[in-house]
């Protein structure tokens, strides 16, 4: 547009030189014509005036109309080429940037839907997991008002109610954890350091359930090696899979805890004889609320694993589940 208005702009003058300089040449030789001469001249220039601010005027409400058409066809969810982008121009250069930012801010609608439906399916899984325990505890807790109960009755119903409570009170602070390391209201502290404290707190958490299952736990492996981590958050990663371990592995069998060096990672491996995995659940077992239809009848709410999978995650590291050929169920979790 603005090339136009500068070629109209040029030829108006052009053309003004031309018929000044034929206007002077006509005075200079016909002296006594000398006025009418300069009043043709006044009027041309007028009219080649009027005639190059209109011709420009219609070539700006064209590009003004382009530019509004080009506004309006993004707003509808279209992105139409008025103005050739290849062009080194004001309004290839609008034309361009402007395309750029709808494509922005359709990125950023996007992304907002794609976290309101992830929030939609959250609830309604949170939904979903609250209301068995919840349904069983009125079940129970209507058992107990009748007045014909044994006392063993009624102690194995006020048991049942304890569980199911326990449930819920697990769910809620697996959500809450999740809440505060997906939000990052709780930041991870990665510092290089050895890893066998941490390796043996969370061994230490889980002992006292390991036992009454039946389980010892067998510490193998470097016992010198270090890594980067958060000691606390890492150690309810170990602790979640160790949980797992005891929950779902043969009673009266030995889960073994291994620390291995490799040359970019340090690898503590959980290894328990329990139900096997099959290999389209390598991964899923690490999924939100995951449950293997093999274990679905014992107690868990499939929120561990996906727990210890983004702790992992959010400091470089990560989390592989696999079968080894001897049947047994081993978890690797990789610290660099």
């Amino acid at each position: 547009m603005r090339q136009s208005a500068q070629h109209g702009v040029g030829a108006l003058l052009a053309a003004l030189v031309v018929i000044g300089t034929a206007a002077a040449a006509l005075a200079y030789a016909y002296p006594q014509r000398a006025p009418l001469i300069l009043l043709g001249v006044v009027v041309a220039a007028a009219v080649l005036i009027l005639l190059t601010f209109t011709a420009i005027e219609r070539e700006v409400d064209g590009t003004l109309i382009q530019v509004d058409e080009t506004i309006r066809a993004l707003l509808d969810g279209r992105q139409e080429q008025y103005f050739s982008p290849n062009e080194d121009t004001l309004l290839g250069k609008f034309q361009t940037e402007i395309a750029a930012l709808y494509e922005l801010l359709t990125a950023g609608k996007a992304r907002e839907e794609a976290a309101r439906e992830e929030l939609e399916r959250t609830i309604s899984h949170l939904v979903h997991q609250l209301n068995t325990p919840i349904t069983n505890i009125r079940l129970y807790s209507n058992f107990l008002l009748e007045e014909d109960l044994t006392a063993e009755e009624r102690q194995r119903f006020a048991q049942h109610i304890q569980a199911q409570a326990e449930k819920v009170s697990f769910l809620g602070e697996g959500f809450a954890k999740l809440s505060r390391l997906e939000t990052g209201v709780m930041r991870l502290k990665v510092e290089h350091q050895p890893i066998l404290p941490m390796v043996l707190a969370a061994i230490d958490g889980a002992s006292a359930k390991a036992s009454a299952h039946g389980n010892t736990i067998v510490l193998t492996g470097d016992q010198q090696l270090a890594a980067r981590f958060d000691p606390k958050w890492t150690q309810e990663a170990l602790f979640n899979v160790l949980d797992n371990a005891v929950k779902y592995s043969d009673s009266h069998t030995p889960i073994a805890v291994e620390m291995i060096a490799y040359e970019l990672f340090v690898r503590i491996s959980v290894t328990d004889s329990g139900q096997a995995l099959a290999a389209e659940e390598y991964a899923q077992v690490f999924q939100r609320f995951y449950r293997s239809e093999a274990v679905r009848e014992q107690e868990g709410v499939g929120l561990g694993l996906y727990l210890a999978r983004e702790i992992l995650r959010s400091q470089g590291g990560y989390i592989k589940a696999e079968s080894l050929h001897d049947g047994r169920v081993r978890f690797s979790l990789y610290l660099l």
